[in-house]
């Protein structure tokens, strides 16, 4: 171990009960789990924000399709919580970073990207602000923040371990107090496309041929272009299928934020329990995340 460890590496090896640069069994199970609850974290905020993307383009089309005004307010709203999302993903991949270093600490190389880490998520907890027409941000946010920045300035070894503490506790909450603005933009999207996609109907610009798929496919058979009388016959099966498909999108992305939020609760009692008693009395990542995982995954199927 070199003489001089970066505050960093000093903050991680403080939170893991270490009293030197050796990495323990606990450290790497810490490692892993916290690395892989950030990087879900990460991907909830990048599919979401793909979603409001989704949205806006989807709001251009209503406008085109049904001459409802977008008007450029609205527009800036959805350009400003695109901001902010992507500044809650930068955070994530931040905290992500620092977490997955802790295996490397025993490196003297790795000092300096671990110190980086540290420093970036403490300015990237700083910065983060409010949503628009949502909550205010937990002010324990910025203060763990400054509290990471002032330990990686001053090398503040005794305050390590409450830092890191700080932080994931603080990330949680901001999390579990923005969970529902983050179901309202899902939702106002699923519902948007399911209106743009009924008023394409309304306007004979979907084929309903696919539809016969369970009827045909059996035999092999082939569906022709389908008449007037046929698209009359399959529309209001179409249309209370969407409403289902939507229903069921919202209850998935409902689901799923909630898994995020136990997740991360279930990784802050963790370190506060390492930071506190030195052993980590769970190993593996938390279970919930799968259910994140499984809605990252499926959004990111349904787009284009």
């Amino acid at each position: 171990m070199t003489f001089h460890r970066s505050a960093a590496s000093v903050l991680v090896l403080a939170v893991l009960g270490l009293s030197s640069c050796k990495v323990s069994d606990d450290a790497i199970a810490a490692s892993q789990q916290m690395t892989a609850t950030a990087e879900c974290l990460r991907d909830y905020y990048a599919a979401l924000e793909r979603s409001v993307t989704d949205t806006i383009a989807l709001f251009e089309l209503d406008s085109a399709i049904s001459g409802i005004p977008y008007g450029d307010n609205d527009r800036k709203l959805q350009e400003t919580t695109l901001a902010e999302l992507r500044q809650r993903e930068a955070m994530a991949e931040e905290l992500a970073e620092l977490a997955a270093s802790m295996t490397a600490l025993s490196n003297p190389k790795m000092a300096g990207s671990t110190a980086d880490s540290a420093t970036k998520l403490g300015k990237e907890l700083v910065s983060v602000k409010a949503l628009p027409s949502g909550s205010p941000v937990p002010d324990a946010l910025g203060k763990a923040g400054n509290f990471l920045i002032q330990i990686a300035q001053q090398h503040e070894e005794k305050k390590a371990a409450k830092a890191m503490d700080d932080t994931l506790s603080a990330v949680a909450a901001l999390f579990a107090q923005e969970k529902n603005a983050y179901d309202t933009m899902a939702d106002t999207h699923d519902r948007q496309a399911s209106q743009v996609a009924m008023d394409i109907m309304d306007k004979n610009g979907v084929d309903p041929t696919p539809m016969l798929s369970p009827a045909l496919k059996p035999f092999g058979l082939t569906a022709t272009p389908p008449s007037a009388a046929l698209q009359a016959s399959l529309k209001q099966l179409a249309k209370d299928r969407l409403k289902g498909q939507t229903a069921q999108a919202t209850r998935r992305e409902e689901a799923a934020s909630t898994a995020m939020v136990d997740s991360l609760n279930e990784m802050s009692k963790r370190v506060h329990a390492l930071a506190t008693d030195n052993k980590m009395p769970v190993r593996g990542e938390p279970t919930s995340l799968k259910q994140v995982k499984e809605w990252v995954e499926s959004l990111g199927a349904a787009f284009i």
